[in-house]
């Protein structure tokens, strides 16, 4: 058995690593002998992390893409690891030859995270390989299209329908399938992070950083891109309520920067946190699943739908911890979200995320049920 698995692999962005080995470990649960490759392209969603803030200077500039280049270091040390990648395919611009290719697979797996963000080529004349438009067997797992932003034509429509099984990230991308889409709703399976399959009390943080926390301390982790524009504001506003603010990449306004840790040793750093405030999808996945209040700010409006949606605002949804995120575009305050923090104690419900992470567990499991049973009809296991 040969499986394809299509999501985002590459750069220093820890969630795109744990996302794709809860994907890889999902199918080798329902393949424990199968050859798994990861398809090789060139990345069409190339971050901003070494983009230079307005307030930074040149020296901090360098310090943040020095302690990336480190990162990327050991990152591609965890990839050479634990994946095995195609040879190269460019998503969009592919050709026969790439075609051919692709059908050797058995089953190709789409998702996770935001593989689905754009649907076609610059002129719009080619449906990207991301959404797979192939007469080869074929299921989403866990994809998004946050923040589906671009107007899909029929012949998505088509792609998508020919799909083994649909199994969707977030509510944005579910409810793109069914407005914009026209994909009816009984086919489509809202379903945890593939990061749920991953067991979050084996990652380790190293010794030398766990000498760094003080237990008589408070922690908030805050992770924001550097042309964020209220970076340093924020990080002092959080020392003003009595936190220490460490950042897990580079941060000038951090009294602690963990920047040289790889995915694993980025996921062994929320149990000793005491909050998280933060920009990022899997930092909020991740504060969940440690049970720490998450405060979710999003910003960019290129990071979030017309309205307002975003990843992060779903999440927290999921959880109903809604009122924890936060939308600063073309708004410069922040005495709300400060209250916030302020209050944490009493806004965030312990109980309910502790439930919500038994849910998100066994409804990942009863999944792999559905699909094993998808597959045998298919005579695909």
């Amino acid at each position: 058995m040969k499986i394809l698995i299509v999501t985002f692999t590459g750069g220093v962005n820890p969630g795109t690593i744990m996302q794709a080995i809860g994907v890889q470990t999902a199918f080798k649960q329902l393949y424990p002998n199968a050859h798994i490759e990861f398809l090789d392209f060139p990345d069409f969603k190339r971050g901003k992390l070494s983009v230079r803030g307005k307030n930074d200077s040149l020296w901090h500039t360098f310090l943040q893409k020095a302690f990336a280049a480190f990162r990327l270091i050991k990152y591609n040390k965890l990839r050479k690891t634990y994946f095995n990648y195609s040879p190269r395919v460019d998503m969009f611009n592919y050709d026969k030859a790439s075609i051919a290719f692709i059908k050797q697979y058995d089953l190709v797996v789409i998702g996770s995270d935001t593989i689905l963000e754009q649907g076609y080529n610059l002129d719009g004349t080619k449906i990207g390989l991301n959404w797979m438009p192939l007469f080869v067997p074929k299921l989403y797992f866990a994809a998004s299209a946050s923040p589906a932003t671009f107007n899909p034509s029929i012949d998505l429509k088509e792609v998508v329908e020919k799909a083994l099984f649909i199994g969707l990230r977030d509510n944005l991308t579910v409810q793109f399938f069914i407005n914009k889409l026209g994909i009816e709703a009984n086919r489509l399976v809202k379903q945890p992070d593939p990061s749920y399959y991953l067991d979050i009390t084996k990652f380790i943080l190293p010794q030398r950083l766990k000498n760094k926390i003080d237990s008589k301390k408070k922690y908030a982790l805050y992770n924001f891109n550097s042309d964020f524009p209220y970076r340093k504001k924020m990080a002092d506003n959080l020392r003003s309520l009595g936190y220490q603010v460490i950042s897990t990449a580079y941060n000038p306004y951090a009294d602690m920067c963990f920047d040289t840790v790889d995915a694993f040793e980025w996921a062994a750093v929320f149990p000793y946190m005491d909050i998280i405030v933060t920009e990022r999808f899997h930092d909020s996945v991740f504060g969940l699943r440690n049970c720490r209040p998450v405060v979710a700010i999003d910003w960019d409006k290129n990071r979030f739908a017309a309205e307002g949606d975003s990843k992060t605002f779903r999440i927290l949804e999921d959880y109903g911890h809604q009122h924890l995120h936060f939308n600063l575009c073309g708004s410069a305050d922040l005495t709300t979200i400060c209250t916030t923090v302020e209050n944490i104690t009493h806004l965030f419900d312990l109980k309910k995320i502790k439930e919500v992470n038994n849910i998100q567990t066994e409804f990942a499991n009863k999944i792999l049920i559905v699909l094993k049973d998808i597959l045998l009809r298919n005579n695909l296991l």
